[in-house]
Protein backbone atom coordinates (compact mmCIF):
# COMPACT_ATOMS: atom_id res chain seq x y z
CA UNK A 1 0.00 0.00 0.00
CA UNK A 2 3.02 2.32 0.12
CA UNK A 3 2.38 3.42 -3.49
CA UNK A 4 -1.19 4.43 -2.77
CA UNK A 5 -2.06 8.01 -1.84
CA UNK A 6 -5.20 9.11 -0.05
CA UNK A 7 -7.01 12.42 -0.32
CA UNK A 8 -9.06 13.24 2.75
CA UNK A 9 -11.14 16.39 3.02
CA UNK A 10 -14.56 17.71 4.05
CA UNK A 11 -17.10 19.04 1.57
CA UNK A 12 -20.22 21.14 2.00
CA UNK A 13 -23.48 20.97 -0.03
CA UNK A 14 -23.02 23.23 -3.08
CA UNK A 15 -25.99 24.53 -5.09
CA UNK A 16 -27.51 21.07 -5.56
CA UNK A 17 -24.41 19.82 -7.40
CA UNK A 18 -23.72 16.11 -7.88
CA UNK A 19 -20.94 14.44 -5.92
CA UNK A 20 -18.68 14.04 -8.97
CA UNK A 21 -19.04 17.75 -9.75
CA UNK A 22 -18.12 18.81 -6.22
CA UNK A 23 -15.07 16.52 -6.09
CA UNK A 24 -14.01 17.71 -9.56
CA UNK A 25 -13.98 21.30 -8.28
CA UNK A 26 -11.70 20.24 -5.41
CA UNK A 27 -9.36 18.12 -7.60
CA UNK A 28 -9.37 19.92 -10.97
CA UNK A 29 -6.21 18.14 -12.15
CA UNK A 30 -8.29 14.98 -12.66
CA UNK A 31 -10.95 14.73 -15.37
CA UNK A 32 -14.63 14.25 -14.50
CA UNK A 33 -14.52 10.82 -16.16
CA UNK A 34 -11.58 9.79 -13.94
CA UNK A 35 -13.50 10.84 -10.84
CA UNK A 36 -16.59 8.93 -12.02
CA UNK A 37 -14.44 5.86 -12.55
CA UNK A 38 -13.09 6.17 -9.01
CA UNK A 39 -16.61 6.38 -7.62
CA UNK A 40 -17.80 3.39 -9.66
CA UNK A 41 -14.74 1.40 -8.54
CA UNK A 42 -15.54 2.21 -4.88
CA UNK A 43 -12.32 4.25 -4.50
CA UNK A 44 -14.28 7.18 -3.09
CA UNK A 45 -16.05 6.95 0.24
CA UNK A 46 -18.49 9.51 1.62
CA UNK A 47 -18.68 9.32 5.40
CA UNK A 48 -17.17 5.83 5.16
CA UNK A 49 -19.69 4.52 2.61
CA UNK A 50 -19.56 3.88 -1.13
CA UNK A 51 -21.52 6.20 -3.39
CA UNK A 52 -22.74 7.01 -6.90
CA UNK A 53 -21.48 9.85 -9.18
CA UNK A 54 -24.99 11.34 -9.28
CA UNK A 55 -25.44 11.37 -5.51
CA UNK A 56 -26.18 14.79 -4.02
CA UNK A 57 -24.46 16.04 -0.87
CA UNK A 58 -27.11 17.07 1.65
CA UNK A 59 -24.88 17.61 4.68
CA UNK A 60 -21.26 18.35 5.45
CA UNK A 61 -19.44 15.13 4.55
CA UNK A 62 -16.01 13.55 4.91
CA UNK A 63 -14.48 12.38 1.61
CA UNK A 64 -11.79 9.70 1.32
CA UNK A 65 -10.19 8.93 -2.05
CA UNK A 66 -7.67 6.23 -2.95
CA UNK A 67 -5.32 7.25 -5.77
CA UNK A 68 -2.66 5.11 -7.43
CA UNK A 69 0.43 6.87 -8.81
CA UNK A 70 0.01 5.47 -12.33
CA UNK A 71 -3.33 7.22 -12.77
CA UNK A 72 -2.68 10.13 -15.11
CA UNK A 73 -3.64 13.67 -14.23
CA UNK A 74 -5.20 15.75 -16.97
CA UNK A 75 -2.83 18.71 -17.14
CA UNK A 76 -0.74 19.78 -20.14
CA UNK A 77 2.93 20.39 -19.27
CA UNK A 78 4.03 23.87 -20.38
CA UNK A 79 7.48 25.40 -20.77
CA UNK A 80 7.11 28.29 -18.33
CA UNK A 81 10.05 29.87 -16.54
CA UNK A 82 10.24 29.16 -12.80
CA UNK A 83 12.33 30.72 -10.03
CA UNK A 84 13.69 27.65 -8.25
CA UNK A 85 15.46 28.54 -5.00
CA UNK A 86 16.22 24.99 -3.84
CA UNK A 87 15.88 21.41 -5.05
CA UNK A 88 17.01 18.03 -3.81
CA UNK A 89 15.76 14.45 -4.16
CA UNK A 90 12.83 15.08 -1.83
CA UNK A 91 11.54 18.57 -2.50
CA UNK A 92 11.66 21.75 -4.56
CA UNK A 93 11.20 25.31 -3.31
CA UNK A 94 9.63 27.65 -5.87
CA UNK A 95 9.52 31.42 -5.56
CA UNK A 96 6.16 32.10 -7.27
CA UNK A 97 5.62 35.43 -8.94
CA UNK A 98 2.53 37.57 -8.50
CA UNK A 99 0.01 36.86 -11.26
CA UNK A 100 0.62 33.11 -11.53
CA UNK A 101 -2.15 30.71 -10.47
CA UNK A 102 -0.83 27.90 -8.25
CA UNK A 103 -2.80 24.98 -9.67
CA UNK A 104 -5.34 24.35 -12.39
CA UNK A 105 -9.00 25.07 -11.80
CA UNK A 106 -12.08 25.98 -13.78
CA UNK A 107 -11.05 28.82 -16.10
CA UNK A 108 -7.32 28.27 -15.42
CA UNK A 109 -6.17 25.20 -17.29
CA UNK A 110 -2.90 26.67 -18.58
CA UNK A 111 -0.19 29.05 -17.44
CA UNK A 112 -0.29 27.73 -13.88
CA UNK A 113 2.53 26.64 -11.61
CA UNK A 114 1.25 23.07 -12.01
CA UNK A 115 1.62 23.23 -15.80
CA UNK A 116 5.17 24.56 -15.41
CA UNK A 117 6.21 21.95 -12.83
CA UNK A 118 5.02 19.03 -14.96
CA UNK A 119 7.15 20.29 -17.86
CA UNK A 120 10.34 20.81 -15.86
CA UNK A 121 9.82 17.76 -13.60
CA UNK A 122 7.79 15.12 -15.54
CA UNK A 123 8.10 12.64 -12.65
CA UNK A 124 5.72 14.86 -10.63
CA UNK A 125 2.81 13.33 -12.55
CA UNK A 126 3.12 10.47 -10.04
CA UNK A 127 2.65 12.76 -7.03
CA UNK A 128 -0.76 14.23 -6.07
CA UNK A 129 -1.26 17.75 -7.45
CA UNK A 130 2.19 17.59 -9.05
CA UNK A 131 3.70 17.75 -5.55
CA UNK A 132 2.06 21.03 -4.54
CA UNK A 133 1.18 20.67 -0.85
CA UNK A 134 -0.05 24.21 -0.17
CA UNK A 135 -1.05 27.18 -2.29
CA UNK A 136 -0.72 30.92 -2.70
CA UNK A 137 -3.38 33.20 -4.14
CA UNK A 138 -2.77 34.32 -7.73
CA UNK A 139 -1.62 37.81 -6.78
CA UNK A 140 0.43 36.70 -3.76
CA UNK A 141 4.12 36.13 -4.44
CA UNK A 142 6.57 33.95 -2.57
CA UNK A 143 7.65 30.53 -1.42
CA UNK A 144 5.95 27.20 -2.09
CA UNK A 145 7.09 23.67 -1.18
CA UNK A 146 6.83 20.99 -3.88
CA UNK A 147 7.13 17.31 -2.85
CA UNK A 148 9.06 15.16 -5.34
CA UNK A 149 7.89 11.74 -4.12
CA UNK A 150 4.94 10.13 -2.38
CA UNK A 151 7.03 9.68 0.75
CA UNK A 152 7.93 13.38 0.85
CA UNK A 153 4.34 14.30 0.03
CA UNK A 154 3.06 12.27 2.98
CA UNK A 155 5.65 13.75 5.37
CA UNK A 156 5.07 17.35 4.32
CA UNK A 157 1.28 16.99 4.23
CA UNK A 158 1.32 15.68 7.80
CA UNK A 159 3.41 18.70 8.84
CA UNK A 160 0.85 21.00 7.23
CA UNK A 161 -1.96 19.21 9.08
CA UNK A 162 -0.05 19.34 12.38
CA UNK A 163 0.70 23.05 11.89
CA UNK A 164 4.41 22.35 12.25
CA UNK A 165 5.42 24.24 9.09
CA UNK A 166 6.14 27.87 9.96
CA UNK A 167 4.99 30.24 7.21
CA UNK A 168 5.72 33.95 7.46
CA UNK A 169 4.53 36.69 5.12
CA UNK A 170 5.38 40.33 4.59
CA UNK A 171 2.62 42.75 3.71
CA UNK A 172 1.88 46.46 3.49
CA UNK A 173 -1.54 47.47 4.77
CA UNK A 174 -3.68 50.57 4.52
CA UNK A 175 -3.56 52.84 7.56
CA UNK A 176 -1.45 52.90 10.70
CA UNK A 177 -1.86 49.62 12.57
CA UNK A 178 -2.18 49.88 16.34
CA UNK A 179 -0.40 47.62 18.80
CA UNK A 180 -2.01 44.31 17.87
CA UNK A 181 -0.08 41.05 17.81
CA UNK A 182 -2.74 38.47 17.00
CA UNK A 183 -6.03 38.13 15.13
CA UNK A 184 -8.15 35.17 16.24
CA UNK A 185 -11.33 35.25 14.15
CA UNK A 186 -13.10 32.35 12.44
CA UNK A 187 -13.21 32.38 8.64
CA UNK A 188 -15.79 30.86 6.29
CA UNK A 189 -17.27 31.39 2.84
CA UNK A 190 -18.89 34.80 2.27
CA UNK A 191 -22.69 34.42 2.30
CA UNK A 192 -23.26 36.52 -0.83
CA UNK A 193 -20.03 36.67 -2.84
CA UNK A 194 -18.88 33.06 -3.16
CA UNK A 195 -15.48 34.15 -4.47
CA UNK A 196 -14.75 35.74 -1.10
CA UNK A 197 -14.12 34.51 2.40
CA UNK A 198 -15.26 36.37 5.51
CA UNK A 199 -15.01 36.43 9.28
CA UNK A 200 -18.05 34.48 10.42
CA UNK A 201 -19.23 32.86 13.64
CA UNK A 202 -19.78 29.53 11.85
CA UNK A 203 -16.35 29.51 10.17
CA UNK A 204 -13.20 27.55 10.93
CA UNK A 205 -10.64 28.55 13.55
CA UNK A 206 -8.23 31.05 12.00
CA UNK A 207 -5.27 32.59 13.80
CA UNK A 208 -2.72 35.09 12.46
CA UNK A 209 0.23 36.44 14.47
CA UNK A 210 1.29 40.00 13.62
CA UNK A 211 4.57 41.83 14.07
CA UNK A 212 4.67 45.49 13.08
CA UNK A 213 7.95 46.14 11.26
CA UNK A 214 7.36 49.79 10.42
CA UNK A 215 4.60 52.41 10.45
CA UNK A 216 4.35 55.07 7.77
CA UNK A 217 2.09 58.09 7.41
CA UNK A 218 -0.83 56.12 5.98
CA UNK A 219 0.41 52.53 5.84
CA UNK A 220 2.08 49.79 7.87
CA UNK A 221 4.70 47.19 7.00
CA UNK A 222 3.79 43.97 8.81
CA UNK A 223 5.17 40.46 9.23
CA UNK A 224 2.39 37.88 9.55
CA UNK A 225 2.83 34.30 10.75
CA UNK A 226 0.04 31.90 9.89
CA UNK A 227 -0.92 29.62 12.76
CA UNK A 228 -3.72 28.20 10.62
CA UNK A 229 -3.89 28.23 6.83
CA UNK A 230 -7.37 29.22 5.70
CA UNK A 231 -8.18 30.48 2.22
CA UNK A 232 -7.34 34.23 1.93
CA UNK A 233 -6.66 34.24 5.69
CA UNK A 234 -4.27 37.20 5.91
CA UNK A 235 -6.31 39.28 3.48
CA UNK A 236 -9.57 38.56 5.33
CA UNK A 237 -8.16 39.17 8.80
CA UNK A 238 -6.50 42.47 7.90
CA UNK A 239 -9.59 43.68 6.08
CA UNK A 240 -11.72 42.73 9.10
CA UNK A 241 -9.69 45.00 11.40
CA UNK A 242 -9.93 47.85 8.90
CA UNK A 243 -6.46 47.58 7.33
CA UNK A 244 -6.77 45.80 3.96
CA UNK A 245 -3.65 44.79 2.06
CA UNK A 246 -2.60 47.53 -0.36
CA UNK A 247 -3.85 46.69 -3.84
CA UNK A 248 -6.37 44.09 -2.61
CA UNK A 249 -9.59 45.39 -4.16
CA UNK A 250 -11.50 42.19 -3.36
CA UNK A 251 -11.17 42.87 0.37
CA UNK A 252 -11.75 46.59 0.48
CA UNK A 253 -8.57 48.43 -0.47
CA UNK A 254 -9.32 52.01 -1.59
CA UNK A 255 -6.74 54.12 -3.43
CA UNK A 256 -8.36 57.26 -2.02
CA UNK A 257 -6.39 56.88 1.23
CA UNK A 258 -3.33 57.88 -0.82
CA UNK A 259 -5.07 60.64 -2.80
CA UNK A 260 -2.07 62.98 -2.47
CA UNK A 261 0.44 60.31 -3.51
CA UNK A 262 -0.07 60.55 -7.27
CA UNK A 263 2.95 58.34 -8.07
CA UNK A 264 1.62 55.51 -5.94
CA UNK A 265 -1.89 55.76 -7.37
CA UNK A 266 -0.53 55.64 -10.93
CA UNK A 267 1.60 52.62 -10.07
CA UNK A 268 -1.33 50.76 -8.48
CA UNK A 269 -3.52 51.50 -11.50
CA UNK A 270 -0.97 49.79 -13.73
CA UNK A 271 -0.22 46.90 -11.35
CA UNK A 272 -2.81 44.14 -11.09
CA UNK A 273 -1.57 42.75 -7.79
CA UNK A 274 -1.34 43.33 -4.07
CA UNK A 275 1.41 43.82 -1.51
CA UNK A 276 1.56 40.36 0.07
CA UNK A 277 4.64 38.12 -0.10
CA UNK A 278 5.28 34.66 1.40
CA UNK A 279 8.79 35.40 2.59
CA UNK A 280 9.93 32.39 4.67
CA UNK A 281 9.31 28.72 5.39
CA UNK A 282 10.61 26.52 8.19
CA UNK A 283 9.89 22.80 8.45
CA UNK A 284 11.43 19.39 9.09
CA UNK A 285 13.13 17.97 6.00
CA UNK A 286 11.39 14.70 4.97
CA UNK A 287 14.65 12.70 4.74
CA UNK A 288 17.25 14.32 6.98
CA UNK A 289 14.68 15.24 9.66
CA UNK A 290 16.71 18.41 10.24
CA UNK A 291 15.09 21.84 10.39
CA UNK A 292 15.02 23.40 6.92
CA UNK A 293 14.71 27.19 6.63
CA UNK A 294 14.49 29.33 3.51
CA UNK A 295 13.49 32.91 2.78
CA UNK A 296 13.11 35.21 -0.20
CA UNK A 297 13.03 38.95 -0.79
CA UNK A 298 9.78 40.59 -1.91
CA UNK A 299 9.45 41.16 -5.68
CA UNK A 300 10.24 44.50 -7.30
CA UNK A 301 6.55 45.51 -7.39
CA UNK A 302 6.26 45.11 -3.61
CA UNK A 303 9.45 47.09 -3.08
CA UNK A 304 8.22 49.81 -5.45
CA UNK A 305 5.00 50.20 -3.46
CA UNK A 306 7.03 50.46 -0.25
CA UNK A 307 9.43 52.96 -1.78
CA UNK A 308 6.63 55.23 -3.03
CA UNK A 309 4.95 55.13 0.38
CA UNK A 310 8.22 55.99 2.13
CA UNK A 311 8.93 58.77 -0.35
CA UNK A 312 5.60 60.49 0.23
CA UNK A 313 5.16 59.84 3.95
CA UNK A 314 5.09 62.99 6.03
CA UNK A 315 6.42 61.05 8.97
CA UNK A 316 7.74 57.61 9.63
CA UNK A 317 5.97 56.74 12.87
CA UNK A 318 8.14 53.77 13.76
Amino acid sequence: MKNVTFYKFDIEPENNLRLDQIISSRLPEYSRSTIKNWINADKILVNGKTCSPKDKVAIKSKIEIEVHPNEEIDITPEDISLDILHEDDDLIIVNKGSGMVTHTAVGNYSGTLQNALLFKYPELKNVPRAGIIHRLDKQTSGLLIIARSLQSHNSLTKQIQNRSITKKYLTITSGILKNINMIDEKIGRHKINRKKMAVTFSGKESISRLKIERRFDKASLIEVELVTGRTHQIRVHLSFIGHPVIGDKLYGFKKSIFSKNIELIKFLESYNGHALHAMSLEFKHPSTKEIFFIESLPPKEFLEIQSLIEKHSYADTN
